[in-house]
Formats: structure tokens, sequence, C-alpha cells
């Protein structure tokens, strides 16, 4: 297997997602504004209790923009964030000269991209069949989902206006209704009292850094310093990949698509972080964000950090840029 240009990222690096989520539930905890656009009628509610996101949604005119589910940042990115995850990953997997195929490679060289193109389209599948098991289905209600009922959730007007029992209702039509949250707000519910893992944590923490070690990877394969302006290692004739160097260097559109899928990526990277930020202000328990920050790091632990020390796996979904 081939070497990259420069060693892998550090895990270290994960250590900006738990920094954010604590900076931004300490801002809800100490900031008027925040507290302000958190209350609600009654005693205090503590920070292991049910959410306070349905709350928030319901106040007409939220303290601050982002409080608000409506915000055209949750509408339009977070709501379709993997769309954009995508999107992003497939600019590199396109446009990224540790991807492309020319006319000089040799077939030894032709079949490390081959390898390098299936590895990198492997850990985005491996991404995304946990973000669609735990946000979207799993054998029905999606992880989430369950969880939440599992914990003593429940969709309350739905409850209210069907009775715990009703006989018009099939016991498959109930699970669904009391299993779903989508359904339940569909249907003018309430989805609360149970432990609700925050799934704009999980996702955002899962797709910024899926796309960051994906980026670094291929950004530090061949002249990625130089797209950002610094000045790029000469590379022998003998590296097996000089030739796709040199032709990227003497190809000024596949220049330009690089950097262009490179300032895609980390736009997407940055306005997911910011949209963590808020969501750690504004939406959610410590405990269930926290929760779902867990499980997004567990998911790029196993993709990411796991195929460096175990050589099996690393034959399997490889690494970035390697």
């Amino acid at each position: 297997m081939a070497t990259p240009a420069r060693p892998p990222p550090s895990a270290i690096i994960l250590l900006v997602y738990p920094a954010t989520l604590l900076l931004g539930s300490l801002f809800s905890a100490i900031s008027p504004t925040a507290r302000s656009s958190t209350s609600h009628p009654g005693p205090p509610a503590s920070p292991l209790a049910p959410s306070l996101a349905a709350d928030l949604h319901m106040s007409e005119s939220p303290v601050n923009y982002f409080a608000r589910k409506n915000n055209i940042f949750n509408l339009y990115f977070v709501k379709i964030g993997w769309l954009w995850t995508t999107v992003a990953f497939a600019s590199l997997l396109l446009a990224q000269p540790a991807y492309r195929f020319y006319s000089s490679l040799s077939p030894s060289q032709q079949q490390t991209r081959i390898r390098r193109s299936l590895q990198a389209f492997l850990r985005y599948a491996l991404a995304t069949t946990v973000w669609y098991l735990m946000t979207q289905w799993f054998f029905g209600p999606a992880v989430i989902d369950r969880s939440f009922v599992m914990t003593g959730g429940k969709c309350q007007e739905i409850l209210r206006q069907t009775g715990k029992a009703s006989p018009h209702m099939s016991t498959p039509d109930q699970l669904a209704v009391l299993l779903s949250a989508t359904t339940c707000k569909a249907a003018g519910g309430t989805w609360r009292g149970g432990h609700d893992i925050s799934g704009h944590v999980f996702m955002l923490v899962l797709a910024t850094a899926m796309l960051t070690f994906e980026a670094i990877g291929v950004g530090a394969f061949s002249f990625g310093s130089r797209v950002e302006g610094d000045c790029v290692r000469e590379r022998k004739a003998s590296d097996p990949d000089h030739d796709a160097v040199r032709n990227i260097e003497q190809d000024g559109d596949s220049g330009l698509a690089v950097t262009w899928s490179l300032r895609l990526v980390w736009g997407v990277v940055g306005l997911g972080w910011w949209m963590l930020f808020m969501t750690a202000i504004w939406f959610h328990t410590w405990l269930e964000k926290w929760s779902g920050l867990f499980v997004a790091l567990s998911t790029v632990y196993a993709i990411y950090i796991l195929p460096r020390k175990l050589t099996t796996w690393r034959d399997i979904v490889g690494i970035p840029g390697a």
C-alpha cells in the first residue's frame, strides 16, 4: 500500500467536537439571552431532563434567529445535511488527483487509483449506513426514535386523541405513531418524555469529521499544500504518482477543479461546525447532545482511526490519501 505524502491527521483533532458542545452548553446555561429563550412555565428543568427542543420551536418569536427551527440554515443545510455531505465527498472523488486517471499512468498506478476510489467509497458507504440506521430507518423506525420510546418517550397529543388503546387502531398503526417522531409531529403531536439523542449533533459531527479526514488525506497527497498557497515539495521521478502530479500541474482546468472541490468541502465543514455550535446552545439537554456525539465519534473512530492500528481492517477500508 502506498504511503500518504504526510502522516494522517491525529485523532486529537476530534477534541474540537466535545469542546464545541461544552462551550455551547455553558453558554446556554449562563447567557441571559439563551436562558430567556428556553424559559417556560413551571419549575426549571434539569440539564438531564427530557429535551426542551419541543418547547423552543413552539415559541413564536425566539430571541435568537438560530433558536428557530425554521431558520434558513436549518431548513436548507442541516435538514438535508447528508445531501451536502454527499456532494462534497463526490467532488473530492471526481476532482482530486489521488483518484483521477491519466493516460500516462502505468497499469499498477491505475490499479492503485481503483483501490483508492473503492476504499473511499466504502468509507462513505459505511458512514452513510450508520447515518441512515440512526436517523431514517432501522427495520421500521430509526434507532434514535426507538431509543426515545424505550426510555419512556411518547407522542402525547396522539395519546390524548386516540387513548392508550384505541379500538380503531391496529397494533402496527399504534407502533408507527408512537415510534416515529416524524409521524408524531406530522399528526400534530408532541414528542416528549424520553431520552432524545440529538440527531443534529450526530449528523453534523459525523459529516464534518468524515469530510475533514477525507480532505486532509487527499490534500496531503501530491500538491494539497499548493492549493492553500504554500510551496509544494518536489516529488521524485520514482514516486508512483509523479506522472499524475505533473499532468495536474500542466492542466489549468484540473487545478481549478481541485481548488474548488476543497473549497466546497471546507465550506460544508465550516457551516456544519457553526450549526453544531448553534445546536449546542439552543437545543437538547446536555446528555442528549453528548449521546449524539458519542455515537458519531464511535463511527468516526471505527472508519478512520482504527484502520491505522488494525492492518486487516486497513486493507479493507484504507486510509484517505494512501
